[in-house]
C-alpha cells in the first residue's frame, strides 16, 4: 500500500504495519496492533526491498524476522502484514514480494495502491 492511502485509513487493532522508509518506532500506532519502521538503506531514499539495492529481498528478510518474533512470542500475535511503502518504490516492493518463495509460503498478498 501506498503512503497517502494509508494515512487515509483508521487503524484496526489486529494489522502490524511495515513503514518503508520510515525510522524504527516513530510516531503513534493510531490504532494499529504495532507499526514497524524500516528506513531507507542508502543515501538515496531507495529502501528494503527496492529492486536496484536489494535484489535479495531485503524486504522478505523483514517480514521472516516478524513471522519469527510472531511465533516465538517476541511481537504480539498479529492477524494481518501491511507494508506501506512511498509511491515510487511500490513496483519494485512488488517485484520483491512476488518474487521470495518464503513470502509466498508464510504471507497471501493483496496488492493496494
Amino acid at each position: 500500500m501506498e503512503d497517502a492511502a494509508f494515512s487515509r485509513m483508521p487503524g484496526d487493532g489486529g494489522t502490524l504495519v511495515v513503514r518503508v522508509g520510515a525510522a524504527e518506532g516513530a510516531g503513534d500506532n493510531g490504532g494499529w496492533l504495532d507499526v514497524v519502521g524500516v528506513p531507507a538503506i542508502t543515501p538515496f531514499a531507495h529502501c528494503a526491498g527496492c529492486v536496484c539495492c536489494a535484489p535479495d529481498g531485503a524486504i522478505a528478510a523483514v517480514l521472516a524476522d516478524l513471522f519469527r518474533a510472531r511465533v516465538t512470542g517476541r511481537r504480539p500475535w498479529f492477524d494481518r502484514v501491511m507494508v506501506v511503502v512511498p509511491a515510487a518504490l511500490h513496483a519494485g516492493m512488488r517485484q520483491a514480494l512476488e518474487g521470495n518463495n518464503v513470502v509466498a509460503a508464510r504471507y497471501r498478498p493483496v496488492w493496494r495502491r
